[in-house]
């Protein structure tokens, strides 16, 4: 089945990226600007890999829990992960748009509770089969709006909460200015806002696609805030986990979602206090 899905997939990346040229430019020009060396080759396979994606989603939604077979842990993350969780207070998770995102978080909810601070898909029809077949595997969902109360049960009960750290935060007071991939952008303070404010470490994850087919879940750092985090802390881990996402995407460049519009410009505005509430950042998985 994974040889199939990753030929299904290459077939509708050569449609999405090679005939219909959805982004393309975009995607090349952000490469090129972030080094990344044949940004044309790395292209065809970051649309083979999202192509693969939908395929891969489209079994989970067919095979349940069996379609999880195919993802793990890597062993060195294995360890940091299990350290983190077992300081006792749930665990903040600094996700990205990495490898087939829905799947690892599927693979994560199938070993305790995690929670995944989301948005809706414009399109309805396409939502509800998107956000039933994630819960149906476990993964419990909040709207960006008014999850704070449910992120801190999910961490008081020992859970992770997952949000998103590579879009651009719905407005300027939430964000961090940061340099990502070779240029200026804007990293959303939320999740380490959040592990702040209850003491949870800061969990910067991502996963990827090898060769094979198979997935493979990163830790890529784990930050743990002082017992009285400052702004500056705030700031300084939502600066450090976008550098350790920066390294990882340079390492995996068809691994990340480079269709995004990570940089628009950076617009002058106060920040919030430390105790804000990461609900208000933009956040998406």
């Amino acid at each position: 089945m994974i040889a199939l899905v990753r030929v299904l997939g290459a077939l509708l990346g050569i449609l999405a990226g090679s005939v219909l040229r959805i982004r393309r430019a975009h995607v090349e020009g952000a490469m090129r600007a972030a080094g990344v060396a044949q940004p044309a080759r790395q292209a065809r396979g970051m649309y083979a890999s999202l192509g693969a994606s939908v395929f891969e989603f489209l079994w989970m939604a067919l095979r349940g829990p069996r379609a999880l077979e195919h993802a793990a842990i890597e062993q060195e993350s294995e360890t940091r992960w299990r350290a983190a969780l077992g300081r006792g207070g749930g665990v903040v998770v600094a996700a990205s748009h990495t490898g087939n995102w829905d799947l690892a978080a599927c693979a994560i909810a199938s070993r305790g509770e995690l929670l995944v601070v989301t948005k809706r898909l414009s399109v309805g029809w396409l939502d509800r089969f998107w956000q039933s077949t994630r819960a149906a595997l476990g993964v419990r969902l909040a709207d960006a709006s008014g999850a704070l109360g449910p992120c801190r049960d999910v961490l008081r009960r020992g859970g992770a909460v997952a949000m998103m750290i590579d879009q651009v935060p719905s407005s300027p007071r939430h964000a961090v200015p940061v340099e990502f991939l070779g240029r200026p952008a804007l990293a959303d303070r939320a999740p380490a806002v959040l592990a702040a404010s209850t003491g949870a470490p800061l969990v910067v994850a991502a996963s990827r696609r090898d060769a094979r087919g198979r997935h493979w879940l990163h830790v890529l750092e784990v930050l743990l805030p002082p017992p009285r985090p400052s702004r500056a802390w705030i700031d300084e881990a939502t600066r450090r986990a976008t550098q350790q996402l920066d390294l990882f995407v340079r390492a995996y460049p068809t691994q990340w979602l480079w269709m995004h519009r990570r940089w628009k410009p950076m617009l002058a505005a106060p920040c919030p206090t430390p105790s804000s509430s990461p609900a208000a950042a933009s956040t998406a998985a």
